[in-house]
């Protein structure tokens, strides 16, 4: 058991890596399309969040850990479902604001929540410090979170208000 911690953390340095890949590239493509970024002043701090938020995770999995093996299991669902919303917003999923003028996706849990993926990075941040039974740092880490996702959620909603209005008579 006490290398599970040290794995978990890669899997999610690595998950990161390849998602700033994905959505690197997808980027690039509706930009190419038509698309443009709204509000990218607030990137960077999201960036420097979870790169502190995996690096002090990291290097606390080298230490004795006793690993909270239910939070594990919920981590494992989690991870269902952020492949799930990446998925399916397909070539729509960023990390930045990228704005065309097409409907928004509105199938499966998109139809109950406007911000999914959000609700999922949240518990994840929750989730890990549970895992490593960190409450100090559950409160901490999830405090910081939280201001940035609504931070992050009031500028996607304002970039995507005329998507709303035109697609979707909301």
């Amino acid at each position: 058991m006490d290398k599970v911690g040290i794995i978990l953390m890669m899997y999610m340095i690595i998950l990161r890596i390849l998602e700033l890949f994905l959505s690197k590239l997808n980027t690039e493509r509706l930009i190419k399309d038509g698309a443009k970024e709204f509000y990218p002043f607030h990137y960077k701090f999201i960036v420097i969040f979870h790169s502190i938020f995996l690096a002090f995770f990291l290097f606390k999995s080298f230490g004795d850990n006793n690993i909270n093996i239910k939070s594990l299991l919920f981590f494992c669902f989690l991870q269902f479902l952020r492949f799930k919303i990446i998925y399916d917003l397909g070539k729509f999923w960023t990390t930045r604001i990228i704005v065309i003028d097409k409907p928004l996706i509105n199938t499966w849990i998109f139809r109950t929540f406007r911000h999914p993926n959000y609700i999922i990075v949240f518990l994840e941040v929750v989730t890990i410090c549970l895992i490593f039974n960190d409450i100090v740092s559950l409160f901490s880490f999830s405090l910081i979170n939280i201001v940035l996702i609504f931070v992050r959620i009031y500028y996607e909603e304002k970039a995507n208000n005329f998507r709303r209005k035109i697609y979707n008579k909301v």
